[in-house]
């Protein structure tokens, strides 16, 4: 499971999965609002995020193209 940061304007960015191959990404912000939050309650968010992970993978969730200049 691959997590990143996207720049939204805020402070702490928008919360997305990366594919394993780190061409697409996923949004995961309905999870967590951001990746510190993600930290903060890694036991309760961690089993929901690698299940997206893997539905990233296979194709079975909406993605876009990543772009690594535009995460934080």
């Amino acid at each position: 499971m691959k997590l990143a940061t996207l720049k939204n304007g805020g402070r702490d960015g928008r919360l997305v999965i990366v594919s394993r191959d780190l061409t697409r990404y996923t949004d995961a912000s309905f999870l967590s609002s951001h990746l510190q939050a993600a930290l903060d309650d890694w036991d309760r968010i961690a089993p929901h995020l690698a299940a997206v992970s893997e539905s990233l993978d296979h194709g079975a969730v909406p993605s876009e193209r990543f772009h690594e200049h535009d995460a934080m």
